[in-house]
């Protein structure tokens, strides 16, 4: 995994896709905090950045990240297994995460952001994370099994309160959005209920049909099958229609704009740990604050 992972950034970061890695770097560092060579955690962040640069951060003129742009001009010349390996790549889970159980091989966590658990391959779990561990990270399928990419920044665990309420304030919004889908999905089923009652019609009036030897009969049901495959097709344009604006609505607004406020928020908490780590001086509280 480490292997394909490491191909994948150096790709991501090549002459043909690192046009714009300068003024991303300076974007990111506007949030997250300009890096020294002497910081502690220099590499820890630098990797960050490079994985915010190939995962998360969306091209423009494309509505693509730098993952999608691979996967999509490389479809027709990767072997298939190579093809999704990267596709769950794609899927990738980013957050801030709490260490729930630390085991021989492998670690249970939660991610804060959506309080959902995962079991995670970690041979050096023990060596890495402590019980009251909290920390961004970046979680990748492969194999059937979830894995840290191994780019971290851990938050000391008197931070675990205010961080906790940052969450939940950047939370709103997609409490909010997931109410808004509930409700179309709702409609969506609505739509697809009176389908399937239509369709049902129809065919119970072709059997009539097939039966009837009256002209008169034949006629008549002719008419109201008319009526009914009107109806048909008036139930299919709305199913369409809501589908798409479902579709549309979880890839802006719970994908894209979820991602983008966990990523905000995670980058504000590294430039906290970023002065925390250089100044150890000033009281905690002072740093980790809005």
């Amino acid at each position: 995994m480490k292997d394909k992972l490491e191909r994948l950034i150096v790709m991501g970061t090549s002459d043909q896709y690192s046009n714009g890695i300068y003024e991303a770097r300076k974007d990111y560092q506007k949030i997250a905090g300009e890096i020294y060579e002497d910081d502690k955690s220099y590499e820890s962040q630098m990797a960050l950045f490079l994985e915010w640069y190939v995962f998360d951060r969306v091209d423009i003129d494309t509505d693509r990240t730098i993952i999608e742009t691979i996967i999509n001009e490389s479809r027709d010349s990767w072997p298939l297994h190579l093809l999704q390996i990267y596709e769950g790549f794609a899927t990738n889970i980013y957050g801030l995460f709490g260490i729930k159980k630390i085991r021989s091989d492998s670690i249970t966590v939660i991610n804060l952001f959506d309080n959902k658990k995962y079991e995670v391959v970690e041979p050096d779990g023990k060596l890495l994370f402590s019980k009251y561990d909290l920390f961004e990270g970046r979680l990748v399928p492969y194999e059937n099994s979830y894995h840290f990419t191994g780019s971290f920044c851990f938050h000391p665990e008197k931070a675990g309160k205010f961080i906790k309420q940052q969450i939940e304030e950047v939370s709103v919004n997609q409490l909010a959005y997931k109410k808004d889908l509930k409700k179309m999905k709702s409609q969506l089923d609505d739509e697809i209920i009176s389908l399937n009652k239509t369709e049902i019609k129809i065919d119970k009036l072709k059997s009539k049909l097939e039966k009837s030897n009256s002209e008169n009969k034949i006629s008549k049901i002719k008419m109201e099958m008319a009526g009914f495959e009107a109806k048909k097709s008036d139930f299919e344009a709305k199913v369409s229609h809501m589908e798409k604006l479902i579709n549309s609505f979880v890839h802006e607004k719970i994908i894209r704009e979820g991602r983008a406020a966990h990523t905000l928020l995670a980058q504000k908490l590294s430039y906290m740990h970023l002065i925390w780590e250089r100044s150890r001086q000033i009281d905690l509280n002072d740093i980790y604050r809005n």
